[in-house]
């Protein structure tokens, strides 16, 4: 396949071994501490492997894996402000050093063409959300897996989150399994988020779980809602938004949960990350 058909990878040497031995001994420890499950959707983080990998392969380990033919891909795009959501224009394939997986272009195009949604490569090219998911479901799912990525802009509205809801729900079948990729609070001033500077951790894992509650009981008005009036910095917050509006969204279960700044001991900077798991 040329360039343009393959997109990515971004972020291997950074965010997680450019190597493929390295990448895969790395995965391979990592999902091997977590327990299989039943789950058509979850959510997993997408920061670097240090800080949220353990739990990117709680979530991702989660899934239900037999019979498992397409996964759907859904995070926020970090570098463009656009409303709706986006699909591949061309790209055929997703690459990390481990390979490539397809994508299913069938599905790519039915998206492409429904309301809320854009075809465009370049808002692909720089993301890590998405990328960051792919090493662990090469190293879980069979060779002929496909996959539906889309990036939701980060001028989308709920209605648009609605639309894109709408136009995914066609595509649930037996055989298919969604990933929301987004960490939860960014909390600090690189973030442009300090609702309180004492007692840190503890508020900060208020915060979040006030969030995941919402998520748990699939209350895609109530999470918005919380967001809204909290101002929390969930990344991926449409993303979720789109999953709470889905059948596979209904009810949730947080399995893991952690903060950088736990990890660091730094808590004037730190970023929270949750599996969450729906089971089936």
């Amino acid at each position: 396949m040329s360039a343009t058909e393959v997109l990515g990878p971004a972020v291997a040497g950074t965010w997680y071994p450019a190597g493929r031995d390295a990448l895969a001994a790395l995965v391979d420890r990592l999902l091997d501490a977590a327990e299989a499950g039943a789950a058509r959707a979850v959510i997993a983080p997408h920061a670097g492997y240090a800080y949220s990998g353990s739990l990117a392969a709680t979530a991702l380990r989660a899934l239900e894996l037999s019979g498992t033919r397409r996964v759907i891909l859904l995070g926020p795009s970090h570098h463009f402000g656009f409303a709706g959501a986006a699909v591949p224009a061309e790209g055929r394939a997703c690459r990390t050093p481990l390979g490539d997986l397809a994508i299913d272009r069938e599905a790519v195009a039915a998206l492409g063409a429904s309301p809320g949604f854009r075809m465009d490569d370049r808002v692909f090219v720089p993301e890590h959300a998405l990328e960051s998911e792919l090493p662990f479901l090469q190293r879980l799912l069979p060779d002929g897996l496909a996959i539906v990525p889309v990036l939701v802009g980060g001028g989308a509205s709920r209605a648009d989150a609605a639309d894109v809801a709408r136009a995914l729900e066609p595509l649930l079948d037996e055989a298919t399994r969604i990933v929301v990729s987004s960490d939860f609070t960014h909390y600090g001033t690189a973030f442009g988020y300090v609702p309180f500077r004492e007692a840190v951790p503890e508020r900060i894992e208020a915060l979040d779980r006030g969030a995941l509650a919402a998520i748990a009981a699939g209350d895609a008005a109530g999470f918005a809602r919380y967001v809204d009036e909290t101002g929390a910095t969930i990344c991926g917050r449409r993303a979720i938004d789109v999953l709470l509006r889905l059948p596979a969204g209904s009810r949730g279960r947080t399995v893991a949960y952690d903060t950088s700044g736990r990890q660091t001991g730094r808590w004037d900077h730190s970023v929270s990350y949750a599996a969450v798991e729906f089971p089936a």
